[in-house]
C-alpha cells in the first residue's frame, strides 16, 4: 500500500493580494486562492486594521481547501511584505492601525533616524521608511499606544493568530531599522530614540523552524488542525527560494514594475553589512540558515509602461506589438517603416534596463563572489526582447516555471519546519521554462491569461508609489 504523502500550504500576504496555495512534497503547485488586501487610504498612503489581515487569510484558506485535493497538511508557511507592523497590548490584542510600508507620514522621523545613527549597522540602503521610524510617529501622535508591549511584522502576526508563537523572523527583522545585522541584536539606542520599550520586538526565530501548530482552527479550516506553522520571511527573499535560488552561486532577477536582484551569501566576519550601501545594495538576513541576502532594487516596468503609453503600444503579459520589430533589428532585419522609430525607442529602453541590471549583478558579484546562474521571474520575464538582451550579458539566465514563487517558497519552508525536508538543500527544484539555452519565447501574440489569481504585483503596480531602492 502506497503511503500518502503530506501536503504543504504557503500564504503570501502582499500589498494588493493575500494569497494561499497548496504545494505537494515534490514542489508542484496544486491550487491557489486569493482575496484583495484591505487598506484604508489616507493622504499619506494607507493603513489597515490588523484583524483584517487575519480575517482575509482565513477566508482565503477556507476557499483554497474547498478546491484542492484531500490529504494531510503537514505545514503552513507565511511570507509577507516588510515595514508594516502590528502593535499588541499585554493581552496579545492588536492596538492602533497597521501603517502600510508605502505610507509617508513618518518621513521626517526617518530623516532624523538617518541623521542620528550610522546606516551600516542595519545594512539598509536608503529606501522605504523602516518600522522603527513609523512606530515613533505613531506613539507621538497617539499616546494611548504606549500601552503596546510587542511589535510584529504581518507574517509574524498571521502565524501568531493561527496559533503560533510571537517571535521575530530575521529577514523581516532586518527591515525594521532596529536590528544590528552583524550581531543579530536589537539596537537599544535606536529603540530609546524611538521611545519604544527595549522588549518591543520579540526574540529572533528562524524561518523554516516550528513556530507552533495550528490550533482551534476557524470554520472551514479543520484540515489545518495540528499543522506545523512557520514564518517564512520577507516576501522577495521567499520568492527567490520558491524559484530555486538556494545556493550562493545563484541570483534571482525579479522583473516586475520594479526590478529586484538578490542573492544569498554565507554570513561571516568577511561579509561587511555596510559594504554595498554606496551602490544601493541592502544586506539583510536570508531565510536560508547562516546566510545573508544581498538585494538591490531598480526601476523597470514603471518606466517601460510610461514609454509604451507614449508609443500607444500596450503590453499584455509582458509582451508588446513592438517586440517583433525589435527582434528584427537584433537579427539585422529592418522593421516596417511605420514601426521603425517606435521600435528603436523600445529597443533603447529595454537595453538601458538590461544595462542597469548587468551593473547591479556585477556589484553583487563584487560583494559575494562569482555567479553561475540567474533565475529570472516576474511579469516582464516573458518579454522576448528582454530575454534576448539578458542572454547576452547575464551568467546563464534561466526561467523557472512557477506560478506563485512566494507561495511556493513559503510552502517549502513550512515543509522544512515540519520535517518533510531535512534541509533547504533538499527542496525540490522547479521546472524551467523554456530552459537553459532557449532564451526567447515565441514572439507571437500572447495567449489567454493563466487561470487563477493574477501574478503577484510588484509594489509600484500595487500602489503607484515612487521607485524603491530597497524592495519590501
Amino acid at each position: 500500500m502506497t503511503a500518502v504523502r503530506p501536503l504543504l500550504i504557503g500564504i503570501d500576504v502582499g500589498t494588493t493580494w493575500i494569497k494561499a496555495g497548496l504545494v505537494d512534497v515534490a514542489g508542484r503547485e496544486l491550487g491557489q486562492a486569493s482575496a484583495p488586501t484591505r487598506w484604508r487610504r489616507v493622504a499619506t498612503g494607507g493603513e489597515a486594521r490588523p484583524a483584517d489581515f487575519l480575517q482575509s487569510v482565513r477566508h482565503v484558506l477556507a476557499e483554497l481547501l474547498t478546491t484542492v485535493p484531500g490529504g494531510e497538511i503537514a505545514g503552513v508557511g507565511v511570507t509577507s511584505m516588510a515595514e508594516t507592523t502590528i502593535l499588541l497590548d499585554r493581552d496579545g490584542r492588536p492596538t492602533g492601525p497597521s501603517v502600510a510600508w508605502f505610507d509617508r507620514r513618518a518621513a521626517s522621523d526617518y530623516a532624523e533616524l538617518a541623521a542620528a545613527f550610522p546606516a551600516g549597522r542595519t545594512g539598509l540602503a536608503p529606501g522605504e521608511i523602516p518600522a522603527v521610524a513609523t512606530l515613533r510617529w505613531l506613539l507621538r501622535s497617539d499616546p494611548a499606544l504606549c500601552r503596546a508591549v510587542r511589535a510584529l511584522a504581518v507574517a509574524e502576526w498571521v502565524v501568531y493568530g493561527l496559533g503560533g508563537s510571537a517571535a521575530a523572523e530575521p529577514s523581516l527583522a532586518s527591515r525594521t531599522g532596529a536590528l544590528s545585522i552583524a550581531s543579530r541584536e536589537w539596537l537599544a539606542d535606536v529603540l530609546d530614540w524611538a521611545g519604544l520599550p527595549a522588549t518591543i520586538f520579540p526574540r529572533l526565530q528562524a524561518a523554516g523552524t516550528s513556530w507552533g501548530r495550528v490550533h482551534d482552527p476557524a470554520r472551514g479550516l479543520d484540515r489545518l488542525a495540528g499543522a506545523t506553522l512557520t514564518v517564512a520571511g520577507h516576501d522577495h527573499i521567499v520568492a527567490s527560494v520558491g524559484s530555486g535560488v538556494t545556493q550562493s552561486h545563484q541570483a534571482a532577477d525579479s522583473c516586475g514594475t520594479a526590478e529586484a536582484l538578490l542573492r544569498p551569501v554565507a554570513a561571516g566576519s568577511a561579509q561587511d553589512p555596510a559594504a554595498g550601501l554606496a551602490d544601493g545594495v541592502c544586506t539583510s538576513w536570508h531565510v536560508l540558515p547562516g546566510h545573508y541576502c544581498l538585494l538591490v532594487g531598480l526601476r523597470l516596468g514603471i518606466d517601460l509602461m510610461a514609454l509604451l503609453d507614449q508609443l500607444g503600444a500596450p503590453a499584455t503579459h509582458g509582451r508588446t506589438e513592438l517586440d517583433a520589430a525589435v527582434l528584427g533589428i537584433l537579427d539585422g532585419t529592418a522593421p516596417a517603416a511605420r514601426d521603425a522609430a517606435a521600435a528603436r525607442r523600445w529597443h533603447a529602453a529595454l537595453q538601458a534596463a538590461v544595462d542597469r541590471s548587468e551593473r547591479a549583478l556585477r556589484t553583487l558579484e563584487t560583494l559575494g563572489g562569482s555567479l553561475t546562474e540567474v533565475r529570472v521571474t516576474g511579469g516582464w520575464a516573458a518579454n522576448p526582447v528582454l530575454r534576448r538582451l539578458k542572454a547576452r550579458v547575464l551568467p546563464n539566465p534561466v526561467y523557472p516555471d512557477v506560478a506563485e514563487a512566494g507561495i511556493r517558497g513559503a510552502a517549502l519552508l513550512a515543509g522544512l519546519a515540519a520535517g518533510v525536508y531535512p534541509s533547504a538543500g533538499a527542496f525540490p527544484p522547479p521546472q524551467l521554462s523554456p530552459g537553459p539555452g532557449h532564451p526567447d519565447p515565441s514572439p507571437a501574440q500572447p495567449g489567454p491569461a493563466p487561470a487563477g489569481p493574477p501574478s503577484r504585483p510588484t509594489r509600484h503596480q500595487e500602489t503607484g508609489q515612487q521607485d524603491r531602492t530597497a524592495t519590501s
